[in-house]
């Protein structure tokens, strides 16, 4: 999970997301709408029996705050969670495992926030299935394979692995950059995403209110999406002065065609955009 803002139980329920299933919390910054939902889903997992750990990171202060609201209603938590401080000046891999490294990344708000990008690992070849018939293939030769290995029979016959797989899926990235105003480094730290998440909460009539309250415009988010060479740009955190959203479509498209709204219950495909993803 990204952020955990006031209505984040609702939405759960709403499109029947178990908070069972979340292990990872990444927190960008520590302004309430991004945080206030917090408590209460750490409350929600504890009355429901949760046991697992939890881990969140966040820029400092966030398990202080967190752990005066639980002493001061009384609150005990019967599951470990550990938390992580985000160095918000410099970015930084803050995650790594077999299927994906996490990197965060500085933005420029009115308080010290932090961006997200998601990079999945390498994955293992694929069996061209046609092969296994014809070779009577094993399943431990088949995993073999998988991991970049030659198969050789008892008769000392050889097959390379190249004849029998198929390359592994190209790897997918995504950045999520939360409140922050236009700034040029934003892009080379999301450099050739396939999929970005950029704040847009006015429009350009009002990017001077946006530059002083530290916010972005749909051109903006748009332009750091043209200079990164995003493959797809979602526009999200829309100032609630604004009924009709069209408008942010058509001010980012002037500068960046593949955009879309990032709104509540929307489904996005991550396209490929390049061969490589280099943080």
């Amino acid at each position: 999970m990204i952020d955990c803002g006031e209505g984040t139980q609702f939405r759960l329920q709403h499109f029947k997301i178990s908070h069972f299933k979340i292990e990872y919390i990444f927190i960008s910054h520590l302004h309430g709408d991004h945080i206030l939902g917090l408590p209460g889903l750490i409350n929600s997992m504890n009355i429901n029996g949760r046991r697992k750990k939890l881990t969140i990171w966040s820029p400092l202060g966030l398990e202080e705050m967190i752990d005066k609201i639980f002493e001061v209603s009384g609150s005990h938590i019967d599951f470990e969670i550990v938390f992580h401080i985000i160095n918000t000046e410099k970015p930084e891999k803050i995650f790594d495992d077999n299927h994906i490294e996490i990197h965060s990344f500085p933005l420029d708000h009115r308080m010290p926030a932090s961006g997200f990008k998601f990079i999945e690992k390498g994955r293992l070849r694929n069996i061209d299935s046609s092969m296994i018939s014809q070779y009577n293939l094993s399943i431990n030769q088949i995993k073999a394979a998988k991991f970049g290995n030659d198969i050789e029979f008892p008769d000392g016959t050889v097959i390379t692995n190249k004849d029998i797989t198929l390359p592994p899926k190209k790897l997918r990235s995504y950045a999520y950059c939360s409140d922050t105003k236009y700034n040029d480094n934003i892009a080379n730290y999301v450099r050739n995403v396939d999929l970005l998440y950029h704040e847009s909460t006015y429009l350009d009539h009002l990017k001077d209110k946006a530059r002083e309250r530290f916010h972005s415009t749909a051109s903006d988010a748009a332009l750091i999406a043209k200079k990164a060479n995003a493959g797809k740009l979602l526009l999200g955190h829309f100032s609630s002065r604004y009924g009709d959203l069209s408008g942010f479509i058509s001010e980012a498209k002037q500068h960046f065609e593949n955009v879309e709204l990032g709104l509540d219950g929307n489904k996005f495909s991550v396209n490929i955009n390049h061969d490589e993803n280099e943080f």
